[in-house]
């Protein structure tokens, strides 16, 4: 493994997390237009049925799209776990701290370094030799 691989390795729960909202904000458009279908009930034989067929195919949709938002966490926490297993080989310190940061709660650059009170370059320092420390272990434990 390189360091790039290993970066797009360590931005997969971020990118996971950014499927699942989409997903999510899909569920809500389609229980909004669920929620817009009201039934009309009418005398005659059959009356409404079209109102009836509109909820039955939201619903349906509402099913599906909850089946891929389970997919999705399925998928984040996969990412997770292998991302928090990555960041554990590091030992604790700075180095830790700016990866978990980063990898894990998908802070910006800046908002780490603010956080820390390291200097923008310092914060990249840190990564990179975080990223050295991972893929030295990652390829010491595969020979």
């Amino acid at each position: 493994m390189n360091k790039e691989e290993l970066k797009e390795k360590l931005k997969g729960a971020m990118y996971a997390q950014r499927t699942l909202e989409g997903e999510l904000d899909k569920l809500q458009e389609l229980r909004n237009l669920a929620q817009k279908v009201t039934p009309a009930y009418s005398q005659s034989p059959g009356g409404g049925s079209g109102n009836a067929q509109k909820l039955e195919n939201s619903i349906a949709k509402i099913i599906e799209q909850e089946k891929i938002i389970a997919e999705c966490c399925n998928e984040l926490c996969a990412q997770l776990a292998e991302v928090r297993a990555l960041v554990a080989l590091l030992p604790m310190g700075p180095m830790r701290l700016v990866m978990q940061r980063r990898y894990l709660n998908y802070q910006k650059w800046e908002q780490i370094a603010a956080e820390l009170h390291y200097s923008w370059q310092n914060v990249h320092r840190l990564h990179s030799k975080a990223l050295d420390y991972i893929l030295h272990e990652v390829n010491k434990e595969n020979t």
